[in-house]
């Protein structure tokens, strides 16, 4: 039997908290990965849901992910290892098939910005692509939400909360989406 490491454990509270909102009919898990890379030693968990009932016709996707290297995994595990290295990383996302620049772009920022906070690292991503050169062009619009530090196993009640918040997010981008032209 092994000590399970602080990303496994933070990863069962993560899933967990997920599937409980699914159960609950908040939300529903559209993807689900638990990556391991062999060549970098690293790990990833990453969890992608949408509203049940959602009010526009754009589908936003949230995402959740979780993250460990070598260097996190090294400080948890060996002794006289830095301990400013042990945690994980995690981000968030809202994702959506829809280009918002501009004034859109803005006005969402500005919303997600008021639910996570100013001192968050708040990035507005689109994209523009083409599956082959005869498929139309697709547009999409990534909002992703980073906290600029390692998540401690100390802070894991942290993660139900930032969860929920999410989920607000999910809602009020819904509901944003529904209103824009």
């Amino acid at each position: 039997m092994f000590d399970p490491t602080a990303f496994e454990n933070m990863k069962v509270v993560v899933e967990g908290a997920v599937y409980d909102h699914d159960f609950y009919g908040d939300i529903t898990v559209t993807n689900r990965q638990d990556l391991v890379n062999l060549a970098h030693l690293s790990r990833q968990f990453i969890m992608e849901m949408e509203l049940k009932a959602p009010l526009s016709d754009t589908a936003v996707v949230g995402v959740v992910s979780l993250g460990a290297n070598l260097e996190n995994l090294s400080a948890e595990l060996l002794p006289n290892q830095s301990p400013f290295n042990e945690g994980s990383t995690i981000t968030v996302a809202l994702r959506m098939a829809r280009q918002l620049e501009g004034i859109q772009g803005g006005q969402l920022l500005t919303i997600i910005e008021g639910i996570w906070g100013s001192d968050r690292h708040i990035e507005l991503i689109n994209c523009t692509y083409r599956d082959n050169k005869n498929s139309p062009l697709t547009y999409t619009t990534e909002c992703k939400i980073s906290f600029g530090r390692l998540i401690k196993e100390e802070q894991m009640d942290d993660l139900t909360d930032m969860l929920d918040t999410l989920i607000e997010s999910l809602k009020k981008t819904d509901g944003f989406l529904k209103t824009a032209t």
